[in-house]
């Protein structure tokens, strides 16, 4: 199939070639493309929410009869870096063999190519056919998902998102539904020790010591966790680890951040205890050591919900364009939907979006049949729910 004249795979590459990397200078950009877009295109209003400076969520909204429970369909414009390694452009959005290669195409360009048209062939058809839908329904562009999810936390803080909320992330999931989502929370923990010469090590507290303790306490009281059904272990990612001056100094100092996941019954409370408790009983048996952390994150688990009205919505909306019917199953990870859930008690947030691979890796891309048949989907789910 030749993809030149197929509006959402032209949209999509579009907006590949437009850096959006997080934190970074083109976040502006993107949001602007975004909104002139949506203005051009629709008779919604469309508003550039600053967050932050510099960095925004785009919104457009069509009134329903009812506000609640609104829709929102919500896609992230931000990206990770590029990185290294790459064997095409990442910015040129270049297809072979059906596979759009670039950073961002697979998360998520194609889910925000998505939700725009969605949005704007749904309010085109409400417009042209004299048709009021039952709830309002509101596309976001949302910033900072790459990063601490500053744009999902700002839906909550408006009003816009609520625990009556209908909230569909159009994350790419190769046609699956993710509901659920473990929680998380980030540590940066730091130790202290005493500096000596390093041929007389007894004569100071090593920090580096200390924190090897602290990791390894750290990672056995995760691991003595039973392992949820559902959601599996908790895991913990030693993500970094700076100490010390010089070779022949003992390290009077040490830091690492980390990043803990949770499945149930283990809390973020839970998670900033064990944490605790590790780092007093592991600087314990390393005379002269303290230590100390800082939560740097921290987010909730969110549950699957079997009786959730957009679940059942999406699931028959996908089974009638493609003939599967999707079970919810779990994020490792989290999303802009998860935000919302977490922070709302929500039970109607989720993740459905295309094929693809390597995302946050070099040459990553997106299958562009499973862009077209995605939208498909939000096209026909819009309907089923505001009509």
């Amino acid at each position: 199939m030749r993809y030149e004249n197929v509006e959402v795979i032209a949209l999509t590459r579009r907006l590949v070639q437009i850096e959006s990397t997080n934190v970074g200078t083109f976040e502006g950009e993107i949001s602007r493309f975004v909104a002139d877009w949506l203005t051009q295109n629709t008779k919604a209003q469309v508003v550039r929410d600053e967050f932050e400076p510099g960095r925004f969520n785009v919104m457009a909204t069509l009134k329903g009869k009812q506000a609640h429970p609104n829709l929102i369909y919500v896609a992230h414009m931000d990206t990770v870096p590029v990185g290294s390694d790459w064997t095409k452009d990442p910015f040129a959005a270049e297809i072979v063999d059906g596979k759009m290669y670039g950073r961002g195409a697979f998360d998520m360009k194609a889910g925000l190519a998505c939700a725009m048209i969605a949005f704007r062939d749904f309010e085109k058809k409400c417009r042209e056919e004299g048709l009021t839908p039952k709830y309002d329904f509101t596309f976001v562009g949302s910033g900072d998902e790459e990063d601490v999810m500053k744009g999902a936390d700002r839906l909550v803080e408006i009003g816009l998102a609520d625990r009556q909320t209908l909230v569909l992330d159009t994350e790419p999931t190769s046609g699956e539904i993710y509901m659920a989502h473990k929680g998380k929370t980030w540590f940066e923990i730091s130790t202290k020790g005493k500096a000596a010469h390093g041929s007389t090590p007894y004569k100071g507290a090593d920090a580096i010591v200390a924190m090897a303790e602290v990791i390894l306490e750290i990672k056995n009281r995760l691991d003595a966790y039973p392992e949820d059904p559902v959601m599996g272990r908790n895991t913990v990612c030693f993500g970094t680890i700076n100490g010390g001056f010089n070779t022949n100094i003992v390290a009077d100092r040490c830091a690492i951040q980390i990043d803990v996941r949770l499945a149930p019954p283990l809390t973020n409370e839970g998670s900033i205890k064990l944490v605790e408790d590790a780092i007093e009983a592991a600087t314990a048996r390393v005379p002269g050591t303290s230590g100390s952390y800082r939560v740097i994150a921290q987010r909730p688990y969110v549950q699957i919900n079997e009786d959730s009205f957009l679940l059942k919505s999406l699931q028959d909306s996908c089974e009638k364009i493609t003939g599967a019917r999707p079970q919810p199953l779990v994020f490792t990870g989290y999303t802009d939907s998860g935000v919302i859930d977490g922070s709302t008690g929500c039970k109607n947030g989720m993740s459905y979006g295309a094929a693809g691979a390597h995302e946050h890796q070099a040459d990553e891309y997106v299958e562009c049949d499973s862009v077209i048949q995605s939208l498909e989907v939000y096209k026909d789910l819009t309907q089923r729910i505001l009509l």
